[in-house]
Formats: C-alpha cells, sequence, structure tokens
C-alpha cells in the first residue's frame, strides 16, 4: 500500500480500511513530488512520475519476493464489503493472468463477454478496452519483473503502461477485470476523503502526438487486438460495478451488479 510521509490521515483511514476487512499490509513510502529535487520525465508532469515510481516500488518488492502475486494498492482506497476474502488468497486468480484489475473508475468500459467465475459470486473477464486508474491491482510475479525493465524510462502515466490497449505494457500482457470490482477511489464512494495526494485527479491536458507516435499507438492496438482474437466478442459495459461497503449502502445504489 502507497502512503506518502506526509500523509499520516491517509494512513490512519487506510489502516482502517484494510482493518475492516481483515487484511494486513506492507506499507511503502512513496516519491513525493513536494519533497526533494524536481522529477522530470517530460511529457509526465513530477506527480506523474514520482506516483509511477511509487508503484515501481512495489513492482520491485513483488519481483523479489516468495509469492505468485502480488496486489498493489494506494492509499486512498475503499473496499467493498466482502473484499477480504478475494485478498486472503490467490487461489482464484485466472491461471494465465498477468494482472487483474480490482478498481473501478465508474466509466464505461468494453470487456470480453466471456465470464469466468471465481469465487463468492465474483467473475473475472478478460478487460479490452482501456480502463484508468491505479488504486488497486494484482500483478504476477513474472509480469513485474517484465515491467520493471521495460518502464526503465518513463513515457506515459501509470495507469496508461498497465490499462491503456495503445501501449505495448498492456498488450503483452493478459488482462483481466474482477467483476464486481473489490475497490474504488475513496472520492467516488466516500464524502470524507478527497482525491489522491500521488497524483491529483484531473484529466490530463491534450498533448499533440507526433504522426509517428499515433502510428506506434494504433499498431500497439491492432497488436492486442489480435493477441486477445479468442476474445473478439466483446461487450461494453457503463461502468464496472462495486459493491459498496455495507455503511454505504443505504446512501449510494452501486447499480446492476451480476450475479
Amino acid at each position: 500500500m502507497i502512503n506518502l510521509d506526509r500523509s499520516p490521515d491517509r494512513l490512519a483511514d487506510v489502516t482502517a480500511e484494510f482493518s475492516r476487512i481483515g487484511i494486513p499490509f506492507e506499507r511503502v513510502s512513496g516519491v513525493d513530488a513536494a519533497t526533494g529535487a524536481p522529477v522530470v520525465a517530460p511529457p509526465l508532469t513530477a506527480a506523474e512520475v514520482c506516483c509511477f515510481l511509487s508503484h515501481r516500488l512495489c513492482w520491485q518488492i513483488i519481483a523479489d519476493g516468495p509469492d505468485r502475486y502480488g496486489a498493489v494498492f494506494e492509499d486512498d482506497v475503499v473496499f467493498s464489503h466482502d473484499a477480504g476474502a478475494m485478498l486472503a488468497g490467490d487461489d482464484w486468480v485466472p491461471q494465465d493472468a498477468d494482472v487483474v484489475k480490482l478498481e473501478t473508475f465508474f466509466v464505461p468500459v468494453r470487456l470480453g463477454n466471456r465470464q469466468v467465475p471465481v469465487k463468492n459470486g465474483y467473475s473475472a473477464t478478460r478487460l479490452v478496452g482501456q480502463h484508468m486508474g491505479t488504486c488497486g491491482y494484482i500483478l504476477s510475479k513474472k509480469v513485474a519483473r517484465r515491467l520493471l525493465k521495460s518502464t526503465r524510462r518513463l513515457k506515459a502515466t501509470v495507469d496508461f503502461v498497465l490499462f491503456s490497449p495503445t501501449e505495448m505494457t498492456t498488450a503483452r500482457s493478459t488482462t483481466y477485470q474482477l467483476m464486481p470490482a473489490l475497490c474504488a477511489q475513496a472520492q467516488f464512494v466516500s464524502e470524507d476523503r478527497g482525491p489522491s495526494t500521488l497524483i491529483q485527479f484531473a484529466p490530463p491536458p491534450p498533448r499533440n502526438k507526433r504522426v509517428i507516435d499515433r502510428i506506434k499507438a494504433e499498431a500497439t492496438r491492432a497488436f492486442a487486438h489480435l493477441r486477445n482474437r479468442s476474445f473478439f466478442a466483446t461487450l461494453k459495459v457503463d461502468a464496472v460495478p462495486l459493491r459498496f461497503p455495507l455503511a454505504m449502502q443505504a446512501n449510494i445504489d452501486p447499480g446492476p451488479i451480476p450475479a
């Protein structure tokens, strides 16, 4: 779990959140754009670079660790009421999974139409389209090592690298979306906690891509499409639903939840 040293309030909130679902966590001190020398890697902002470097610290722990998978969270995470049972083990993770997105951003997203039941009424389906956000995801040891090698030079934000089909890092990975999601950023479901301090939630300003960059992006998208050819039949959902914490269910309608 990534937390900045200057955010003890967020550490208290997220500690209570993990305690609520009965799961221990390891705190990773985030790289802070507000302290030390400026970090620059155009076209990324300093905050985007520091957010990315913070996630790379987690990837290194997974790559060096003994486990087949590791779960990475940011300190503004809010879990579904039954997330603990899912995070207690990895026996439900699809055998071919490189990445499993646990989060929902409550935006339209394209998924494979084949849902694989995994545990406790949850299912895993291939994530075919773009679904941003890095508040919660599972990463395999193998792909953690690969990502560390391929991101020595930062060229895109961490959520694009993990979850955009225009990025080769995404196209090469077998990525699943958990349905319903296990978590979301607190700003979407709680009035008490604001946007992440790792990087403010705001759409990035438009960046004019060179023609060659646009060609590369489309070629990568085509590669991802061909790699996932067994998942040509896709569906577009309005938003990946979340089983909200019980205390919030009286006030928030999460929308339809798959059986």
